[in-house]
């Protein structure tokens, strides 16, 4: 997905989403950043001055995700993020603490589309992968 407002991100195992990990994991990983609190079942924003993002943890089905069941499993299989565009400099800030969650968790982060309708680019990928 592209918008002018926001930048879309995945953390994943792989494209098919078929790779899972114990959502307290996750959790802790997401939780010892330094940079997010979390604002309810498995979703989390920025703590200040952190620039504003949301960050949720689901199992999902082949990258889909809606229903209560994807917010309260056993299993994680995607993480989700949306950022701002309000400032350029807040990607480089974005890039390299999703690259940090990626690298914990020996999965690979996405940047959904870019400007230039590119779709699905690889930020980082595990050498585990």
């Amino acid at each position: 997905m592209w918008s002018h407002l926001y930048w879309y991100y995945e953390i994943r195992g792989n494209n098919t989403y078929s790779e899972k990990l114990l959502t307290s994991d996750v959790l802790n990983v997401l939780e010892n950043t330094g940079k997010l609190r979390s604002t309810g079942n498995q979703q989390f924003c920025n703590i200040d001055p952190f620039p504003w993002i949301s960050v949720t943890a689901v199992n999902s089905d082949n990258g889909n995700y809606g229903s209560a069941a994807d917010f309260n499993s056993e299993w994680v299989n995607l993480i989700v993020i949306v950022g701002s565009k309000s400032n350029p400099e807040n990607e480089n800030l974005y890039v390299s603490m999703l690259t940090e969650i990626a690298e914990k968790i020996n999965w690979e982060l996405i940047l959904e589309e870019d400007d230039d309708g590119n779709e699905n680019i690889v930020l980082y990928t595990s050498h585990l992968m």
